[in-house]
């Protein structure tokens, strides 16, 4: 006889398990079929709703409560051992396998992961986990865990709380817990359809968004269980099938650019739920449920979802370092399935199953606690000591930047300039040729800046818009000359240096910035519906304010040129002409001139690593112009077509002699694949204000300012 706390064992629930694991892998395998294999995490949900709330009614019904520290002392058995191991193995891959570049955003992941709050850090950083070619790490799906390990913290309060209201009376109390789970459902499930719509990427993440899914499985385990004579067997066969179908089709059909959960979620959810209110244990679904293959990844789901992530970004990184290329395309999809299945093997074997089922297993809540807590510390002591150093690089960094920006030649940066016989290019490197090649000896360092993930502009998180509302920061000289930047990141990045000038020449600077989304009302294809709908709101929140205030005399703008596909409909360069112009001409009939910076160099996730791993990085770090701007770029092109915009070329400060180098006078020019470093931008400031005065002198000469240093 089960105890109170176990319950029936379900080949069914176990199946659905195998499945939903299957799903997941397949659609993070990108291979083109199930791309909505997302709706496998639902399917857990549901499960984890149904066997957890199963748990707790038997013990409230059997005992009047809950032994809460027992409950959460299982949990933690069950779940945290299998996570730790993961967190640990993955995060020494990962710093091996990745560029400098990308260690903060690792540690912060990691942390979050270790101490189940990565849903929560996803959703603080606005991360859209189903957009393609969105930045990831591999220990974003520990978002799911999250939510899981969330709400078993939780539920069984609620639960307590609901059969405490209904008093001694038994039959009082279940009711109360129904009506309870009722309304949490009732509720999770508005929060959801309102904020997918409204602000989908944190949604997709957060546990009251999420919460609804648990609670229909919990009112599966409250109802009462069908019996041999619930129906005819061949009708609960037929619906049993129609929700094992149904849960497929929603990975077949639905797609990453569907918003969700939301609605969508319904879906899979119901088919989930019929699966397990129909409770089919004999016939053809039930053979095939104890088959030995389902039965294994149903064992192992837990930890097999746990390692596929990783080793799908990881491998290819690992192949690439050990030189392997070109391989067929079925060949990394395969490796990864059986690294993933054998490292998920080995974590039940050797991990899940001494602490679940052994003699682990009889340890006291507060000793697992204990233990727990000091697994975990263990596993953030990396990510905090990494903290500390990246920290106090970032200080020398912020003071050489500050050294630069007034003019200090340890490390002139862009001030070498391109110019026949200075710091630049080939004659940078030249034996003989006097400029600094290694660190500067004086100073014993390395080239500055290199931890350049930290080298950011400090309005980056202060002025950046993250919903669609037009907000806009105010720096330089308040009442001076009306000057705007307006744009995606590709423009904020050059706020440093516009900065410098607005308090140089006396303009006061509105900095109204967006990350992903450029000042033009282009329709691009290859973004998601929810990108699309966010930017062009927020462009046009934009258009309204700028003809709400006073003329501005200037406003800058750039955009990034790659990866941003083609606009929508025939005659793309008509359209994106067409864009560009919808937001630049009401500026240009009100008297304003459009400065436009054409898009810097796509330097490519390959330019930190070679820094990292080349100590003559000045030699070896560089990419070919012909690669660096293979995109070409539209926002130029708009430019030079529409009368009343100058472009203001930047080029020659970041490539000559056909390539780009990723380190220029001594300083790293790029913190990331695509934007540059603050402090580079902030050798600029000079070569910005000429070069845009060059520009203005062609078509207004008073507009020009005065010389810059």
């Amino acid at each position: 006889m089960p105890s109170p706390q176990s319950g029936p064992f379900r080949t069914d629930v176990h199946a659905i398990r195998a499945l939903a694991v299957v799903l997941v892998v397949v659609y993070h395998l990108d291979a083109g079929v199930l791309r909505g294999g997302f709706v496998g995490v639902d399917a857990f949900f549901v499960v984890s709703g149904f066997l957890i709330t199963g748990q707790l009614v038997r013990e409230l019904r059997h005992r009047g409560g809950v032994d809460l520290p027992a409950f959460w002392a299982r949990r933690a058995r069950r779940l945290v051992p299998s996570a730790l191991v993961v967190l640990t193995v993955t995060g020494v891959a990962a710093v091996l396998l990745s560029p400098r570049e990308d260690w903060p955003t690792l540690g912060l992941h990691l942390a979050a992961s270790a101490v189940s709050v990565e849903n929560w850090a996803l959703a603080a950083s606005r991360t859209d986990y189903l957009a393609a070619g969105s930045p990831s790490t591999p220990f974003e799906h520990f978002w799911s865990l999250g939510v899981e390990e969330q709400f078993y913290l939780l539920w069984p309060l609620l639960l307590l709380a609901g059969w405490s209201a209904g008093g001694r009376h038994r039959l009082r109390s279940s009711r109360t817990v129904a009506a309870v789970v009722v309304t949490v459902v009732a509720a999770s499930l508005v929060c959801s359809v309102v904020l997918t719509a409204t602000d989908p990427a944190p949604a997709y993440s957060w546990p009251h968004t999420r919460a609804w899914e648990f609670g229909v499985g919990a009112l599966l385990a409250l109802a009462p269980a069908p019996g041999p004579a619930s129906g005819r067997v061949w009708v609960r066969t037929g619906l049993a099938a129609t929700g094992w179908l149904g849960l497929v089709a929603c990975a077949v059909v639905l797609h990453p650019d569907v918003p969700y959960p939301g609605t969508a979620a319904v879906l899979p959810v119901a088919a989930t739920a019929l699966v397990i209110a129909t409770r089919v244990d004999t016939g053809v679904l039930a053979r095939l449920a104890v088959l030995p293959p389902v039965r294994w990844l149903g064992r192992v789901s837990y930890p097999l979802y746990l390692w596929h992530w990783p080793v799908v970004l990881l491998l290819p990184r690992a192949l690439e370092r050990a030189g392997v290329a070109d391989v067929p395309t079925p060949v990394p999809a395969a490796a990864v399935v059986l690294l993933s299945a054998g490292l998920a093997h080995g974590t039940a074997v050797l991990v899940e199953r001494p602490v679940t089922a052994g003699r682990l297993a009889r340890l006291r809540p507060r000793v697992t606690f204990a233990v727990v807590a000091a697994g975990t510390a263990l596993v953030l002591l990396a990510p905090a000591a990494g903290w500390t150093v990246l920290t106090g690089q970032l200080r020398e960094d912020r003071a050489l930047a500050a050294e630069l920006g007034g003019g200090a030649r340890s490390s002139p940066g862009a001030t070498s300039g391109p110019v026949p016989g200075s710091c630049w290019g080939s004659a940078a490197i030249a034996p003989g040729s006097g400029c600094l090649v290694g660190g500067d000896p004086d100073r014993g360092t390395t080239p500055s800046t290199m931890t350049g993930a930290y080298d950011i502009d400090p309005t980056w998180d202060d002025c950046q818009a993250e919903a669609t509302a037009a907000r806009s920061c105010v720096v330089g000289v308040r009442g001076g000359t009306r000057v705007a930047l307006v744009g995606d990141s590709h423009a904020h990045q050059w706020s440093s240096a516009l900065v410098a000038l607005a308090e140089r020449r006396g303009w006061e600077l509105h900095l109204v910035v967006k990350g992903g989304c450029e000042f033009s009302h282009v329709v691009w294809s290859d973004v998601s519906d929810a990108e699309r709908d966010r930017c062009r709101a927020w462009n046009d929140a934009v258009d309204r304010s700028l003809a709400a205030g006073a003329p501005y005399d200037l406003v800058f703008t750039s955009s990034r040129a790659d990866l941003r596909g083609t606009p929508g409909g025939p005659d793309p360069a008509r359209r994106a002409l067409e864009g560009y112009r919808a937001s630049w001409q009401p500026l240009v009939a009100r008297g304003t001139t459009v400065v436009a910076i054409p898009d810097t160099p796509a330097a490519g996730s390959g330019v930190q690593r070679c820094v990292d791993a080349h100590p003559d990085a000045r030699r070896a770090c560089r990419i070919s112009t012909g690669r660096a701007f293979a995109a070409g770029d539209r926002l130029v092109d708009a430019a030079r077509a529409t009368p009343g915009v100058v472009v203001t070329d930047m080029t020659p400060w970041f490539c000559t002699d056909g390539s780009c180098p990723a380190v220029i006078g001594n300083v790293l020019v790029y913190r990331d694949s695509q934007h540059l470093t603050r402090t580079y931008v902030s050798t600029l400031v000079g070569p910005l204000g000429r070069t845009v005065d060059r520009a203005l002198d062609r078509v207004a000469p008073d507009r020009a300012g005065p010389p810059d240093g």
